[in-house]
């Protein structure tokens, strides 16, 4: 029997979240899972990446819309999945409600991560909400085990009814990539992200700027778009990098940018998995990164990335002056952080345990929850 799974998303556009939902479709047993991306928004770009399965927009704008779950419903209705599985906190009271009136019994939902407004945890308000949408909830997924603690402490949830499934990377399409020339320089810091306030841009300038060993013809390298470019820009004019930094907007060949790079920072208050830093190490680039969320779970210790704290300066421009001077340890970090992407983020290990808890959850009724790492 073919299990119909359709994911919840506010929008299909960049981000890590909606390239798992990717990955997923396109790697998976069409025999076992269809699948069908339902999109809030209208921004459903990622489609064209998609070699497998359906992707639809009920089309409504940013913002609450209190007849969502409706339209929702209505949808679900009409296609009949055996399972909704929402994605984040943006689609799972909607998602619940409207699965409820479609008459939708089977429900997964993935925490992936928060931004900046609830990065430090959630409201009283959401948080007896997340308890009471998880009595109607047959599954909780999360990314890293630091992100599992961190959805039982917020929603009061037990250990048993969540499961740990780290995303999986797509090392023969990141291996296609070439280095993008044009990025390279001196010394190339590179960072990939959409431009939200949650990635501690001033950090990264910040520390950037405080190198000791910084050379004129050194590069700082950021791809991707949103709210805070107008705002990196004034911070590096004002730390004085103006001419060190280059923005280049949203890009679809990131790892092109990635293989350029001397070094990869990701300087967020907060992760929950990062997967730009799992593609950097896949792509055989040095990390630091700041000691926040699930980046611990990801990168590891020292010999596979160095973890900085998210508001110390001095610490991560010192890995930055000391990853420069000593090529041979960087090399080695380098070698040391791909192997690791090879033994624990496997794509084909992320695609079986999808389908596996996709085939329990219509299957069975189950008492405990497993972490699948």
């Amino acid at each position: 029997m073919t299990i119909h799974v359709v994911h919840l998303v506010t929008s299909f556009d960049m981000g890590g979240l909606q390239n798992g939902i990717v990955n997923l479709m396109n790697h998976g047993d069409r025999n076992r899972i269809k699948h069908t991306v339902l999109s809030i928004r209208s921004d459903v770009q990622l489609k064209e990446r998609l070699h497998y399965g359906e992707v639809r927009s009920i089309g409504l704008g940013p913002g609450r819309h209190g007849d969502a779950y409706k339209q929702i419903a209505k949808v679900l209705k009409d296609i009949e999945p055996d399972i909704l599985h929402t994605r984040n906190w943006g689609t799972y009271p909607d998602g619940i409600l409207g699965a409820r009136k479609a008459g939708v019994a089977k429900r997964v939902h993935g925490f992936h991560g928060r931004d900046l407004s609830n990065a430090q945890g959630e409201s009283l308000k959401r948080r007896i909400m997340g308890k009471i949408l998880s009595y109607a909830t047959d599954r909780i997924i999360t990314l890293t085990a630091s992100m599992k603690r961190e959805y039982m402490r917020d929603y009061w949830v037990q250990a048993s009814n969540i499961e740990v499934i780290p995303n999986g990377i797509d090392l023969g399409r990141l291996d296609s990539f070439q280095a993008d020339v044009a990025c390279r320089s001196s010394f190339t810091v590179v960072c990939v992200g959409r431009l939200d306030a949650v990635k501690n841009w001033r950090l990264l300038i910040q520390a950037f700027a405080a190198m000791k060993h910084r050379e004129a013809s050194d590069l700082l390298v950021i791809a991707g778009d949103g709210n805070e470019k107008d705002r990196i820009e004034t911070m590096a004019q004002e730390a004085g990098i103006s001419k060190s930094l280059r923005m280049l907007g949203a890009r679809s060949d990131a790892p092109c940018v990635m293989k350029a790079a001397d070094v990869y920072v990701q300087p967020s208050f907060y992760e929950g998995m990062s997967n730009t830093i799992v593609e950097a190490m896949a792509c055989g680039v040095p990390v630091v990164a700041t000691r926040v969320g699930g980046n611990e779970d990801v990168a590891g210790v020292e010999d596979t990335a160095v973890l900085v704290e998210s508001n110390n300066v001095g610490e991560m421009a010192q890995a930055l002056d000391r990853l420069k001077s000593d090529r041979a340890s960087t090399q080695r970090m380098a070698s040391a952080g791909r192997a690791r992407v090879l033994s624990r983020f496997g794509l084909e290990k992320m695609v079986s345990s999808y389908e596996s808890v996709y085939e329990d959850v219509v299957g069975q009724d189950r008492g405990e929850g497993r972490n699948i790492e």
